[in-house]
């Protein structure tokens, strides 16, 4: 037999999503090897078989180049960006199950690789192979893998629930290609209390201890699990998922005996706010002890916000070195942020001015009024101040760090050459073209020495960041405040944020926040929108609190930028691009259409969708 048919025996099998990478090994190595007895034998095999298990880490680089939804798509259809030109063009209907992209769904790959995890802690075992200079694998690793492949199946779970809600509860099942897969959803709190106890569970066999060697950052640590679970519970005790989604009440599952029909989610328990809060507490008490993770701060805001993405730092938890950055060369992250007018740029990723508006003044109160802060008296869309040597609008002059480090915009200089860049129609990265739809690019986690002119850097390395610590302390903030807002950690962790990007405390700006549930909620709303925008997690944010139907977040409406349309006076005004579309059934994702047609009524829709 040849080894390519072997491998697509194999690979058909057992249901691999990259099998290119899992048996790429010689003539001889695979020779004969028809069947999982064999690969479980084979110590080299085995861990291919292994490492095939983490392909579906996320990467949050991926928001151009055809991302999926292991990728970051996320930030293309929500507020944040507009992302649509070439293969990275995002849109999300409102329309059926069948209209939404099959590139957007977890639930294919995430389902085979909990399979195939499966598979692989039920077979996996110690080997000694025979000779002097044998490949061994001894018990101690053997503990270590299947440590590390538990957690994934659990993490794997928990990104099906983070897109769909209630899903289908694999846990330990390996289900074969005669067996029947068309099992119902099971209700969300059994979902979410399997999630849990798992990640308890191999928290205590994880690795105990960050990992600080580069070439295992990737690896699951017991920092990560618990993280996990912060996050899980967050998501369990928010309005989506805990009782607000009234359409999703009305929902059966026949996941009972005998297919008795059971309420697939769960009427509101405000208890669940308490199991966030205690989820959180045991990630930010592992943290702090022995400052297992810190925030990335050398009291420089303005270098601290660009660098604690170019490098791995203490504020990381969990990041992979799988990205998308792609380099001058390719046609990806990098290449789509670079201005048209620089060497081999494209330009195009764009943002959209809802998020401009909600970044912060540099003395850390907003551009307008917001129910817990008073507007800034130095924002102006009146004029331009000289920056640099260049007249800047002052709608951009005096912000923040994290805006400066986030939003290229039109006056600006490009690092590397010096040069003046422009939107305005006619100028070189007008709308002719690929270009920047509403007039800026996003900048945030480009690396500054990347470019194309001769002698170039095209291409540098940093890490794709899963989790970081800024994260959790906002989420440690949110269910703390929920539970009990008279506390002051609900106002340290926040500040803790702000503070390192050079933002005064919120209390200091407005001494009635303290205690506030309400205020202090709409403070973590706003932080979140900002210390983490573009990163993944906005998308999901304004559905589970609920808020994307409403004004505070409002989804369903004209999305704006500068005039793209106007010359070199008429571009700074406001101009609205398109139109994003939403409506409620959209707080929740649709199962895929083609496994919606393949069942026999086992697995049920969820509301709204056909």
């Amino acid at each position: 037999m040849k080894i390519k048919n072997i491998i697509i025996t194999l690979c058909f099998s057992l249901g691999l999503l990259s099998c290119n990478n899992y048996l790429d090994v010689s003539d001889e190595l695979a020779g004969g090897l028809q069947n999982l007895d064999m690969v479980f034998s084979n110590v080299d095999y085995t861990k291919r078989y292994y490492a095939n298990i983490f392909t579906g880490i996320p990467d949050y680089s991926g928001i151009v180049e055809g991302s999926n939804g292991l990728g970051n798509p996320w930030t293309g259809i929500c507020d944040e960006l507009y992302v649509h030109f070439g293969p990275g063009t995002y849109t999300l209907s409102d329309k059926n199950s069948e209209t939404i992209p099959s590139s957007y769904h977890r639930w294919g790959d995430l389902y085979k690789l909990i399979r195939q995890t499966n598979i692989f802690l039920s077979r996996v075992k110690p080997i000694q192979e025979s000779g002097t200079q044998a490949a061994q694998l001894l018990p101690d690793e053997v503990a270590d893998m299947k440590a590390n492949a538990r957690f994934m199946r659990a993490f794997y779970h928990y990104l099906l629930f983070e897109q769909y809600g209630s899903i289908q509860l694999v846990k330990d099942s390996v289900f074969n290609s005669t067996d029947n897969f068309d099992i119902p959803r099971a209700p969300l709190d059994e979902v979410i209390n399997y999630i849990d106890a798992e990640l308890l569970s191999v928290s205590k066999e994880l690795r105990q201890e960050p990992i600080k060697d580069d070439q295992y950052n990737a690896w699951p640590t017991k920092g990560v699990a618990l993280a996990v679970r912060a996050k899980l519970w967050l998501y369990a005790a928010s309005p989506l998922f805990n009782g607000e989604y009234r359409e999703a009440l009305q929902v059966m599952t026949p996941y009972g005996i005998n297919g008795e029909m059971q309420h697939m989610y769960p009427n509101a328990n405000p208890t669940k706010w308490e199991k966030a809060k205690s989820a959180a507490e045991d990630f930010i008490d592992y943290a702090n002890e022995n400052n297992r993770y810190v925030l990335y701060s050398t009291g420089n805001p303005t270098d601290d916000v660009y660098d604690m993405f170019q490098k791995y730092t203490d504020e990381i938890i969990w990041a992979t070195s799988n990205n998308n950055w792609g380099g001058m060369d390719g046609d990806s992250f990098d290449r789509r942020i670079t201005p048209r007018s620089e060497q081999n740029g494209l330009g195009s990723t764009a943002v959209y001015q809802e998020l401009i508006d909600d970044f912060y003044m540099k003395d850390g109160l907003p551009i307008n009024k917001t129910n817990f802060l008073p507007e800034s008296p130095l924002y102006s869309e009146e004029g331009f101040t000289t920056v640099n040597g260049t007249p800047i609008f002052n709608m951009w002059v005096n912000r923040e760090p994290r805006f400066y480090n986030t939003v290229f915009y039109a006056g600006r200089k490009w690092h590397i050459t010096n040069n003046e860049i422009q939107f305005y129609n006619g100028s070189p990265n007008d709308k002719s073209g690929q270009h920047a739809k509403t007039g800026y690019l996003l900048y945030k986690r480009f690396n500054r020495t990347v470019h194309k002119r001769n002698p170039g850097v095209t291409s540098k390395f940093r890490p794709s960041i899963i989790f970081r610590l800024a994260e959790f302390y906002l989420v440690y903030a949110e269910a703390l405040n929920e539970v009990d807002p008279s506390n002051p950690n609900v106002l340290l962790y926040i500040n803790k944020v702000r503070e390192r990007a050079g933002l005064p405390k919120l209390e200091v700006l407005n001494p009635t926040i303290k205690g506030n549930k309400d205020l202090q909620r709409e403070a973590i709303i706003r932080e979140r929108r900002i210390e983490l925008a573009t990163e993944g997690q906005r998308y999901f944010d304004i559905r589970r609190w609920m808020i994307a139907d409403k004004p505070a977040a409002m989804q369903n409406k004209d999305m704006h930028g500068m005039n793209m349309e106007g010359g070199k006076d008429e571009f700074f005004q406001r101009a609205k691009i398109h139109r994003n579309v939403f409506n409620r059934k959209m707080y929740l994702f649709p199962i895929p259409y083609w496994e919606m047609r393949k069942t026999a009524g086992a697995v049920v829709q969820n509301p709204g969708w056909n």
